[in-house]
């Protein structure tokens, strides 16, 4: 009877909300992990890409063994080129037992063979922590980082936003902060970054410094920053087409024809709260860099969230997690939200034969399309949970009254309600006293 509760609790995980978390797609299995949730969480768990589901009738499942070293939020994380391996790095880490902030690794690996998080022993430059940065990895194994907040003041959030590139090298395992002559960007975080099947890695808006001591403010959306992993040089290309917001806490997946889906985020300006951003979907041509908004896009479209994930899993982009800014309340995690690249509509039904028979597949090239969300299935084996071959319906209907009954018992409205009022605070309190860095004599 043990096994079967012990089951059970795995095959219908209820995870807490969340935002400003990670995600990744290994195998047909969708991950997700670290977050904001209020309450210290260190779980790892996923969505089964392999059978069909509706976007609002889930079944995650957790991966006991996957439970995380640490807590963190505001992190990046990067898969591996042949699957095997998760690299997190960064964002704000708090200690498992002291519940103190611990900066002694920065960087941890999760070997999806056995489950098991490990700290990294890396070489190299010395790279400080960072927070809200994007990483991406190309074909030799690197991962370029730019830029990011380093919050060294962890009881104000103040600290230092930075302009640099830092390459972890995943063969080698050591850290090299690349020296880089003409225009640099100016300092960011918050943006989005996809590396292109020609090593160009593209960055998209974010928060920006202008100048030394200056308030942040939004990055013109029109204003791509480029970066080439080959000649190590950065360049700009200024976007055209439709007009579209600029905004912070997006998300991006680039598709294999080359195009570069942003969708959600928020604007943002010194001492004005967060608010919606329009449209909630744009697509940018890597090609010729226009701007366009999808026909049939808004329909239907979910409602305005940011701090989400997007991952690309053939012809779906699929959505989790979030803050909404319509209710005011995080998102859901009975729900995912389903675009379909293809048809350029919201779905509400994943199916993932007809998925897979319709998607192009991308040309080769020098580079291939690097997606750190990327659906290609590598050798591996499979996770070690232990789960059974088959699953009866009167064990998933026993599972679906455990579900309730859990709920139920320790999960009433009055302890959800404060939960959101916790969140809501720390968006409009926690959040842009991060932003609002001092002047360059109190800088560090």
């Amino acid at each position: 009877m043990k096994n079967l509760q012990e089951s059970l609790i795995i095959l219908c995980y209820d995870p807490p909300k969340r935002f400003l978390h990670n995600s990744v797609i290994i195998d047909d299995k969708l991950l997700v992990f670290s977050g904001y949730t209020i309450d210290y969480t260190y779980e790892l768990f996923y969505l089964d890409l392999s059978t069909s589901f509706e976007n609002n009738k889930l079944t995650w499942k957790l991966i006991p063994e996957g439970s995380l070293p640490v807590y963190t939020w505001r992190s990046t994380a990067v898969l591996s080129l042949d699957n095997s391996t998760i690299y997190l790095y960064g964002g704000f880490m708090i200690n498992k037992d002291t519940h103190d902030y611990d900066y002694s690794n920065l960087v941890y690996m999760y070997d999806y063979s056995t489950s098991t998080w490990s700290a990294s022993n890396l070489g190299g430059d010395a790279v400080p922590p960072r927070q809200d940065i994007e990483g991406v990895i190309d074909n030799s194994g690197k991962i370029y980082i730019f830029g990011g907040f380093n919050a060294t003041n962890l009881a104000s959030f103040t600290g230092r936003l930075y302009d640099d590139m830092n390459v972890l090298n995943t063969v080698s395992s050591d850290w090299t902060t690349l020296s880089i002559s003409g225009s640099l960007p100016n300092p960011r975080f918050h943006y989005t970054a996809d590396i292109l099947p020609n090593g160009i890695i593209v960055y998209i808006g974010g928060v920006e410094q202008v100048s030394v001591g200056g308030n942040f403010t939004l990055v013109d959306i029109n204003k791509i920053q480029l970066f080439d992993t080959i000649n190590l040089e950065w360049s700009q290309k200024d976007a055209t087409g439709d007009v579209i917001d600029s905004r912070m806490y997006f998300s991006s997946v680039l598709t294999p024809d080359g195009y570069i889906i942003i969708f959600g985020g928020c604007t943002y300006a010194p001492g004005s709260d967060f608010s919606s951003v329009s449209p909630k979907l744009a697509s940018l041509n890597t090609d010729t860099f226009e701007w366009s908004i999808p026909s049939g896009s808004e329909e239907n479209s979910p409602p305005s969230i940011y701090a989400h994930t997007a991952n690309l899993y053939y012809d779906f982009m699929i959505i989790t997690f979030g803050f909404n800014l319509d209710t005011q309340l995080y998102s859901s995690s009975a729900q995912v939200y389903l675009y379909n690249i293809k048809s350029n509509k919201w779905v509400t039904t994943f199916s993932p034969t007809e998925n897979k028979s319709t998607t192009t597949t991308p040309t080769s090239s020098t580079f291939k399309p690097i997606i750190t969300t990327s659906p290609t299935k590598k050798s591996s084996k499979s996770l070690a949970i232990g789960l059974g071959v088959g699953i009866s319906a009167a064990v998933l209907i026993t599972c679906i009254f455990i579900i309730t009954f859990i709920i139920r018992r320790n999960r009433n409205s009055t302890q959800d309600k404060q939960q959101f009022q916790n969140a809501q605070q720390f968006r409009n309190e926690q959040l842009p006293e991060i932003l609002e860095i001092p002047g360059s004599n109190q800088r560090y």
